[in-house]
This record gives C-alpha cells, sequence and structure tokens, in this order.
C-alpha cells in the first residue's frame, strides 16, 4: 500500500473506487466498507483508493463544552489495518481549522475529482464530508451525472442487535467492557507505547510490572481498573493482568498503566516498546489498608485471571505465529 502526506504527492491517477472518513477503531463497520471498495476496485482492475485526516477533526475542533476527542485508534495502527484489507493507496490529509472550512464542492472538485477522477465512491451509511458535514450520500449522488461516477452506500453493521459505530464503543471502553468493545471492532483494544521505569512497588510484592506510556497521549483509555492483558514479547503472546489508575494504596496521584506477565519471555521490558491488549475487566481499582492485604487480592486477581485465560485461550503462551 502506498501512503501519501500531501497533494503534492500524489501520482496521476486515471480512475479509482474511493472512500472517505476518519476511520476511528477501523472496526467491524469501516471493515465492511474497506472490503467493499478493495471488491470493487479488483473487479474493475482500478486502484482502491482511502482519504483520511490526522489529526481526527474532532481533537482540532475541541471547545469547552466538546472536550478533545480520545482516539480508538492511532493512525499508525490504522493504516496498517489499511494495508492489511487489500488498499492501494492511502491519503492522509493534514486536518486544522483552516481545512475545516473546505466546502463538500471545493472539496469534491478541487481535492477528489482533481487528483483521484473516482468511478465509484463506497462510504458507509452515515458519512459526511466537508464543512457543516455538507457532503454526504445525496450530495453526491447529486452530482454524480455531472462528473461521471456512481455512489455506493455500504449498510450499517450489527452485532447482536446493537449497530456498530465508534461512538458505541467509545462507551463500551469508558465503561470497562472491554469484551464487548472486542465484539464491535473485530479486535481486541490495545495501547502501544513504551516500557519505562516506575517505582518498583510490584516487584516488592512479588508482582513486578511492566510501566507503559502511550505512544498517543489523545488514546482513550479504558475504565479505571485491574484487566486481563496480553502483548506479544519475542514472537510469543504473554498474557497477564494489568492495572489503570492511580495506585490508592500508596496516595499517589499520577494516572499510570502497568501490567504483570505471568509467563513473559523476558523479564526485562525496560526502554521496549510493546502493544498491550486489554481483553476482559476483573474489578475496580481499590485502596487497601496495607501492601499485604494489596498482595492478597492480586493473588486472588491472578487465580481469575488465569482462569479466564484458560477458558477463553486455552493456556498461558501462544506462538505468535501460529
Amino acid at each position: 500500500m502506498d501512503t501519501y502526506r500531501n497533494l503534492t504527492e500524489l501520482p496521476k491517477v486515471q480512475s479509482a473506487a474511493l472512500t472517505i472518513g476518519n476511520f476511528d477503531g477501523m472496526h467491524r463497520g469501516h471493515q465492511a466498507v474497506i472490503g467493499r471498495l478493495v471488491e470493487y476496485a479488483r473487479n474493475q482492475s482500478i486502484p482502491s483508493a482511502v482519504i483520511t485526516f490526522d489529526p481526527h477533526p474532532g481533537s482540532v475542533l475541541a471547545t469547552y463544552s466538546a472536550p478533545a476527542y480520545q482516539l480508538i485508534i492511532t493512525l499508525d495502527r490504522k493504516l496498517n489495518m489499511l494495508a492489511q484489507c487489500g488498499v492501494d493507496m492511502v491519503l492522509v490529509l493534514k486536518f486544522d481549522r483552516a481545512f475545516s472550512q473546505v466546502t463538500a464542492e471545493d472539496f469534491l472538485s478541487q481535492v477528489i475529482w482533481a487528483h483521484f477522477k473516482p468511478l465509484r465512491f463506497i462510504i458507509g451509511y452515515d458519512h459526511h464530508f466537508g464543512h457543516r458535514r455538507q457532503g454526504d450520500a445525496d450530495f453526491l449522488r447529486s452530482r454524480a451525472e455531472e462528473y461521471g461516477f456512481s455512489v455506493e452506500v455500504v449498510e450499517g453493521v450489527t452485532v447482536d442487535g446493537r449497530t456498530v459505530s465508534s461512538s458505541a464503543i467509545r462507551q463500551l471502553l469508558l465503561e470497562g467492557r472491554c469484551d464487548e468493545a472486542e465484539q464491535l471492532l473485530g479486535w481486541t483494544y490495545e495501547i502501544t507505547g513504551l516500557i519505562v521505569r516506575g517505582a518498583g512497588r510490584g516487584a516488592e510484592l512479588q508482582y513486578p510490572t511492566a510501566n507503559l506510556e502511550p505512544d498517543e497521549p489523545l488514546q482513550l483509555l479504558p475504565r479505571d481498573g485491574v484487566y486481563v492483558v496480553s502483548a506479544e514479547i519475542d514472537r510469543t503472546v504473554a498474557f497477564g493482568m494489568g492495572n489503570i489508575g492511580v495506585r490508592p494504596t500508596f496516595g499517589e496521584q499520577k494516572h499510570t498503566i502497568e501490567a504483570h506477565f505471568f509467563d513473559s519471555p523476558r523479564p526485562d521490558l525496560y526502554n521496549r516498546r510493546i502493544t498491550l491488549r486489554f481483553h476482559h475487566r476483573l474489578r475496580d481499582e481499590q485502596r487497601f489498608e496495607s501492601a499485604l492485604e494489596l498482595k492478597k487480592q492480586l493473588q486472588q486477581d491472578e487465580k481469575v485471571s488465569l482462569n479466564w485465560i484458560t477458558d477463553n485461550h486455552g493456556g498461558l503462551s501462544i506462538d505468535a505465529f501460529d
């Protein structure tokens, strides 16, 4: 897949199948749109093209009443998933306040048609683009004859009667319901970052932890609490239990993400980047009267985690390339 960061980099495209969107989460609904895009493009022997934006418009247009947008997925992860889906080319346009004023009409004529000349637009049922979200399926259909393209709308995807959407997934994650979010995403929610040194209290409790500093500060953190987690370490999927919160037993205030792996092939992870996946929430973060009481709870958490891992994944360590 070829990725371009501005219009001047784009090669001449005579015809394409095209979609536009933020695709935050690359969830099952997004995957349906991208899958149809790739299928149509291959049938017509034309490139499949995606236009997306960075940063997310919600981050740029944040106000006091509508605070900064919390991302479900990083740009790198989104691009990797688009490549895995078989997309041929992606244009990542910088989104700022000036860009937010571009009308749907101007965006269609000056960006989309001028550079891609799409044979077909393939968009989601709730798709909008341009200033004040003027560009939707009806807008595109009204311009189809003039420009000579067709418009295909992919209907929403439902899972257990629930329509898949980024907002629904975001709410589930904020409530700590990672299992349900995974059903809508089609993949396990994850946060990638650098392992940094912490206070070392986990080791004192015989539960050493890897402290994760996220690559993307705006990525959404699931609700504070204790989770069953996993990460790929040296070609192996290592399971463990993680904590999001402030470690109230020790009177700390800084928000942290930490994980203890039950069977890590590499005990020292400092200064390594890992991707931590959140499978299942065990409980709220709690304040204990002593370190001993906390250790007893961690032992109980470990038992519950191991049972969950056995029931849902069959064991602790899995070859990541099986």
